[in-house]
């Protein structure tokens, strides 16, 4: 297995037989072997998870499918005026919350993100991977008591559904917006899953938070699971996670 973190939230994994790309939108992809299938996967539309560049991956690669969260919509017209190849249309699948997917020898559920779309939980060549897109324990000073109550409980509910998995790697916003709670989220993850490896993301590029969460009580606790990332472009490979 070896990891590419890519920019932001977008990181790549690349397996024996296939590669699987989370949330990309900007940043330099590696290069993968042609005869290895693409699997990319779009959380949902926000412009920092999502963008229509993906689709040119189908012209590089002759083995692609993309799997987008149900709230990016895209129509034949649509893919014809942004020049996208008609073929990718039927490259899509589209995958809405709580939902279970199997295709090619790849297993997806989904959880239903606190923002929007969906974070995805992938079995691939032996492996258990997730992806959390823009689930996460948003709290937000401001914000009225409702919003922020409603938002621990459901932001809970949903991790409490994946605490029986094993996952080899995942990939969990720690967000230094968030002021005192950036790190309320991970806390949870950490606490209420079982992950060999934890990679921090969504944080803005913001590296020094990884150190600093490593510091709190429950990040103490969990620190030979957090991986430091330190650049756009970092390779990790099993031997140095």
């Amino acid at each position: 297995m070896k990891i590419t973190y890519i920019y932001h939230s977008g990181f790549s994994v690349e397996l024996d037989e296939c590669v699987l790309l989370f949330d990309y939108y900007k940043g330099e992809l590696p290069q993968w072997e042609k005869g290895k299938t693409i699997y990319v996967f779009a959380s949902h539309k926000h412009h920092d998870h999502f963008q229509l560049q993906i689709f040119d991956l189908a012209r590089e690669y002759p083995k692609v499918h993309f799997f987008l969260g149900n709230d990016i919509k895209l129509n034949e017209k649509y893919l014809e005026r942004n020049h996208i190849l008609p073929s990718v249309k039927g490259q899509i699948t589209n995958i809405g919350k709580k939902q279970k997917v199997l295709f090619d020898n790849i297993e997806i559920a989904s959880l239903k993100s606190t923002d929007e779309g969906v974070a995805f939980v992938v079995w691939a060549e032996g492996h258990s991977i997730y992806h959390a897109g823009d689930l996460n324990w948003w709290h937000w000073e401001g914000e009225p008591f409702p919003f922020n109550e409603n938002m621990e409980r459901d932001y809970k509910k949903e991790i409490d559904r994946i605490n029986g998995i094993k996952f080899d790697v995942a990939f969990v916003p720690l967000d230094p917006r968030l002021g005192k709670a950036y790190g309320w989220g991970m806390d949870y993850f950490l606490e209420n899953t079982r992950a060999d490896k934890v990679f921090p993301m969504h944080m803005w590029e913001k590296y020094e938070w990884i150190g600093a969460y490593k510091k709190t009580l429950i990040g103490h606790r969990h620190e030979k699971q957090i991986v430091d990332i330190g650049w756009p472009g970092q390779e990790f490979e099993e031997w140095n996670i």
